[in-house]
């Protein structure tokens, strides 16, 4: 009896011990709230040769955390895609590697509260990061934070661009086809109505190389990460080579870089040598960043955000809607001869077909005046054709016998193949180069039927027809046309914004 006795005072007493540790520890130690974090940003800068900075804010709900990150240093042509190191990270008031600095904190609704103490986990697997762990401040409140996401990390940017232009050039058919160019240049100062500096400032030309735009007339520079080169490749943008450079190849035609700053005496003008650069969408509009190599051995950080304008220079059309032309009057067969491209057997013809109140000089190069519609259509017979053309359906194509030319030429005055034109007051009014369809010819007696059904190059269906003889032009057997300098056709060109651009590609420095 006594043993038992003795025996449950001991089990008393211990399980009094239970109780009171058991209260003693849900009195001292308060639940840690978990804070879920769904948005981060972050900002990099370098220390010294071995550690990097890394600012992270880390967005909840209702509260923000500010983590500066203690880190391995981000080399200098990284800088764009600068990555915090996964480790575990404590804070301290030492600036060691993996350490979280005290100038830490949290936001939450306006009142701050600085980081004392914790240790944080950070993961990372390609672009995602995963951060745990738990923080202290000052007064002794803990948050258990814990985010998983991508986290866009920047460098500190020497300059934010604030103005840009850009056009689309398309391809050079041929020498690189199907790799198209954006053109486009940043500023940040005062300029003039041609993008060129008039004051301090900074200004960057660049051309990137991509694919070819679906639809010139609304091209956009393609989001990626664009590398220097000094050949024309996808993905790339171009820079001069050390030949280019020391034959005194001009500015305009390569990547380059001026920066001007008055008072400090600084007017430096150089071409880019290397780096990279990134386009990523931003919202409505594009990002563009750029960590640039400069010809005098320095380096250039900065970004432009905000809407990225890539003009239509490809697209020759200046039509914005179909057409269908039912009021050709009268034409002409004009026999051309012989082709004079190398290994070609075809023979090359045009029919000019006009409107009533149209006409044109056949001694003069078709010179057109008046006002109305005017098309030329080319076609391509076999090597025994040179009086009349044979009936049937022309696919317009490449140069072959059976098919019709494709419109080509940058511009009116530069223009052969197939194109529509319309005239007023004896200007060009509009036009088209007409790159796809079929052209159909019939005849009886000396009625020549002409139906066309293309397509120009801004996706315009142009539709003609056309019934009545043609006024046969014998062009092709030596016949002499007079010299263009004396040819009185009259071209309205517009002005337009570098035409230097196109004009210079095919220029060797």
């Amino acid at each position: 009896m006594r043993r038992f006795l003795a025996f449950l005072g001991i089990f008393t007493l211990l399980s009094g011990v239970a109780v009171s540790c058991r209260d003693d520890e849900s009195t001292n130690t308060p639940d840690v709230p978990k804070v879920m974090l769904d948005n981060a940003t972050g900002i990099y800068s370098s220390i010294d040769d071995a550690k990097g900075l890394f600012k992270i804010e880390l967005s909840g709900e209702d509260i923000d955390f500010h983590l500066q990150f203690i880190s391995d240093h981000v080399a200098d042509a990284d800088l764009l895609n600068a990555e915090m190191t996964a480790e575990t990270y404590k804070v301290a008031d030492l600036a060691n590697k993996y350490t979280l600095t005290l100038d830490s904190y949290w936001n939450k609704e306006g009142v701050t509260s600085g980081i004392v103490t914790g240790t944080l986990s950070v993961q990372r697997s390609d672009e995602n990061y995963t951060i745990k762990g738990t923080l202290k401040d000052a007064k002794d409140v803990a948050y258990e934070i814990d985010f998983t996401g991508v986290i866009d990390i920047q460098p500190q940017y020497e300059v934010e661009y604030a103005k840009q232009n850009g056009w689309y050039w398309g391809d050079d058919p041929y020498n690189f086809p199907n790799i198209g160019e954006y053109m486009s240049y940043f500023v940040q100062g005062q300029t003039n109505n041609y993008g060129e500096l008039t004051g301090d400032g900074y200004y960057i030309n660049i051309s990137f190389f991509n694919e070819m735009a679906p639809k010139a007339w609304e091209a956009q520079i393609p989001n990626q990460t664009y590398t220097a080169s000094t050949e024309y490749k996808v993905g790339t943008f171009k820079i001069a080579s050390q030949a280019d450079i020391d034959s005194g190849a001009p500015y305009y035609a390569f990547a380059s870089f001026q920066h001007v700053n008055q008072e400090k005496g600084i007017n430096k003008e150089v071409f880019i040598t290397g780096g990279t650069v990134q386009v990523k969408d931003m919202g409505e509009n594009q990002e563009v960043r750029f960590n640039l190599e400069l010809q005098d051995g320095t380096r250039h950080v900065g970004k432009y955000t905000g809407f990225v304008r890539q003009g239509d220079e490809y697209t020759v059309s200046s039509l914005l809607s179909d057409r269908d032309i039912t009021d050709l009057t009268h034409g002409y067969l004009e026999y051309r001869g012989q082709s004079p491209i190398a290994g070609k057997t075809n023979k090359r013809w045009n029919m000019y077909l006009l409107s009533e109140n149209v006409s044109t000089m056949p001694e003069y190069y078709w010179s057109p005046s008046g006002t109305g519609n005017l098309l030329r259509v080319t076609l391509y017979t076999s090597s025994t054709q040179s009086t009349d053309i044979p009936v049937g359906t022309y696919p317009i194509g490449e140069e072959v016998a059976g098919n019709a030319g494709v419109g080509q030429g940058y511009e009116v005055g530069l223009d052969f193949g197939t194109w529509f034109f319309e005239l007023s007051s004896d200007e060009h009014e509009n036009y088209a180069p007409i790159k796809t369809g079929t052209v159909e010819v019939s005849k009886n007696g000396t009625i020549y039927t002409v139906s066309l059904k293309g397509v120009d190059d801004r996706d315009n269906a142009i539709t003609a027809t056309y019934s009545g003889e043609l006024t046969f032009v014998d062009h092709g057997y030596g016949t002499k046309l007079p010299k263009k300098e004396n040819t009185p056709k009259k071209v309205n060109t517009k002005n337009q914004l570098y035409d230097w651009k196109k004009n210079s590609r095919n220029m060797k420095f």
